[in-house]
């Protein structure tokens, strides 16, 4: 009797974000995947652009320079199938198709430019398959350079996770640093300075919480990477590409590091641990979109960090069309 075995296959999901490109390679055979590799690129394709919502042609360069770098690694995994998505830069600029048909152009992808309600959507479903059974209505956040995207999830009676509610808000820190111009350190008085435009900015979404009264806050990757790690350590043995647990973050903990964020200049944010060099610059905005997020939820809400985003939601998709044949790669 002969046992046949599932042949391995691979695909590949890039983001094009307004701050980050960022692709990711799965591996696996059947229905089941794991990432296998992760790449990211410090584009800022939305720099300089928002106030007449285009591209600079030296951030449109650089979009396509790092297009090429994952090209060729895809093309070292010997990856051929790829979803190529571009988020709130993108979709806000005049040029943004010029740039999705130099990209079709050059590496033979179709570079789809996604809404921001289908992009919390893809973020909920990428952050839902690292939810847990002791939760039971939560906030999805995830801090983006040009929008920031909620989601309100509810889990079920089956124990399945429902989207109840999905924003997308021009509330990006790439965009607030633009229209803002922050000082460094950015202090108390100049986050004072945009509590205006954030309490207008966000009052969808103090609605919406007031509505569904969510218990805990879960932060999608990024700038969540980068608070998680400050707060509790790098939990270096486990490599991060293996993690698909929430990591809890303590809110008091928190707050010390949102003072130490806005006090302290560049250069010594640096030094913090965990801090990424493409995130030191502009993390200050993203702790303070988080505080104030925080300040509207109940004091006993709990905080944790989330290693999957969109790009592991998009993947699901990518992978159940490999192996069904399936074309519900946009619901």
């Amino acid at each position: 009797m002969t046992e046949t075995t599932t042949p391995t296959q691979r695909a590949a999901v890039i983001d094009c974000g307004t701050n980050m490109f960022t692709v990711l390679i799965a591996e696996g055979s059947g229905d089941t995947w794991e990432r296998k590799h992760v790449l990211r690129q410090p584009v800022f394709i939305g720099q300089g652009g928002f106030q007449n919502r285009s591209i600079r042609s030296d951030r449109f360069a650089r979009g396509l320079d790092a297009l090429g770098t994952f090209h060729q690694a895809l093309g070292n995994y010997n990856v051929k199938d790829v979803r190529v998505v571009g988020t709130s830069a993108l979709r806000d600029a005049s040029n943004g198709t010029t740039f999705a048909e130099a990209v079709r152009s050059q590496f033979g992808w179709d570079l789809g430019i996604i809404g921001g309600e289908e992009e919390a959507d893809w973020i909920f479903r990428g952050v839902a398959q690292t939810l847990t059974d002791d939760l039971e209505r939560v906030l999805i956040m995830d801090i983006g350079g040009g929008s920031v995207e909620f989601v309100v999830a509810e889990r079920t009676d089956a124990g399945a996770w429902q989207s109840k509610v999905a924003l997308s808000l021009d509330a990006g820190v790439a965009r607030l640093e633009e229209f803002g111009k922050p000082t460094d350190p950015l202090g108390a008085a100049g986050e004072e300075r945009y509590r205006a435009f954030l309490d207008n900015v966000m009052e969808p979404l103090e609605a919406v919480l007031f509505e569904y009264q969510p218990t805990a806050l879960v932060g999608s990757s990024g700038s969540f990477d980068t608070f998680a790690e400050a707060v509790n350590g790098s939990h270096a043995d486990v490599p991060y590409l293996q993690r698909r647990d929430l990591e809890p973050i303590d809110r008091q903990a928190l707050q010390r590091l949102h003072r130490r964020l806005l006090t302290e200049p560049h250069k010594q944010r640096l030094k913090i641990p965990g801090m990424a060099p493409d995130r030191a610059k502009m993390i200050p905005l993203s702790s303070m979109l988080l505080m104030h997020v925080l300040g509207k939820m109940t004091p006993t809400a709990t905080v944790y960090r989330s290693p999957f985003a969109m790009r592991e939601g998009l993947m699901e998709a990518v992978w159940q069309h490999l192996c069904t044949g399936s074309s519900d790669q946009t619901n």
